[in-house]
């Protein structure tokens, strides 16, 4: 008998280490999987990689450097802006325009996120991005891989005591396509629906007229963002208003009340004028 008896367990007639049982064990429950949260050599990911890190390391060597170069703006292909103020929002819990059956970022299934298959090159439509570029290191696919199979989470929060709006689709003053006939406001953090939806958006074309608003909503998986569905949109001027104050004012899911006017105090309402181009809808 071995010295030490507590590593060691008995098995019909022979002694078997109990680590290498750990170990068999370990492998049996990595092999039995759907290949989730495994890089393409059968690997674990990134372990231990704090996932907010890695959205702000892929926003700041893959995203602003390289994508940005065709995807930002009102000309981003498919819609898709992938700046810093944008890319989350129109990532995380999206349809792809291309292929809406998927996201484009699945929170947890890497092989089931559109973006991660067109930087791999396996998307079903189009080519492997970045388009008529070399394809990304393998470094960065993983960290991409790493980062959606822990979650997708944002970038580290901010401290802030106040709702802040992000950005916004049309951006101030930005010319928006003929008929267009959704708005979409991304804010800093997770908005409170029932608040979006009671009367805190209005829009205002150029004669200073009410244009009624066929939808506002925060889309499922997506709680910082508000989507305002209207009727196409004919040429002309106008702006968004959402209420940091009066009878009803826009606030986060923790009360944290809008601050509009960006004065770092809560209250004020935040402004956002557009014009929609003249021409034939697409």
């Amino acid at each position: 008998m071995p010295e030490n008896s507590n590593n060691y367990l008995s098995g019909k007639g022979f002694l078997v280490p109990s680590m290498v049982l750990v170990v068999a064990a370990t492998l049996s429950a990595c092999t039995a999987g759907s290949g989730e949260g495994l890089d393409q050599n059968g690997q674990p990911v990134q372990p231990g990689v704090p996932t907010a890190s890695q959205f702000q390391e892929i926003q700041d060597t893959i995203f602003t450097p390289i994508c940005t170069q065709c995807h930002i703006g009102s000309g981003a292909p498919q819609g898709l802006r992938l700046d810093a103020a944008n890319s989350y929002a129109l990532l995380v819990n999206t349809a792809s325009s291309e292929v809406p059956a998927l996201m484009r970022v699945n929170p947890g299934n890497p092989n089931q996120s559109y973006m991660l298959q067109k930087i791999e090159g396996t998307a079903a439509v189009g080519g492997r991005m970045p388009l008529g570029q070399a394809p990304l290191p393998q470094d960065r696919i993983d960290l991409v891989r790493a980062w959606i199979a822990g979650g997708a989470q944002p970038a580290a929060a901010s401290a802030d005591t106040v709702l802040k709006v992000a950005s916004s689709i049309p951006a101030s003053n930005e010319v928006a396509a003929p008929g267009a006939s959704k708005l979409t406001v991304i804010f800093a953090g997770p908005v409170d629906s029932s608040l979006a939806a009671s009367g805190t958006f209005e829009l205002r074309d150029g004669l200073d007229q009410i244009v009624p608003l066929s939808q506002v909503r925060v889309p499922e998986g997506r709680p910082n963002v508000v989507e305002i569905t209207v009727n196409a949109l004919s040429a002309g001027s106008y702006q968004l208003a959402v209420r940091g104050e009066g009878p009803v004012a826009l606030a986060d899911t923790n009360g944290r009340v809008l601050d509009g006017d960006a004065d770092g105090v809560a209250g004020g309402d935040f402004l956002m004028s557009f014009d929609v181009s003249a021409g034939v809808s697409r």
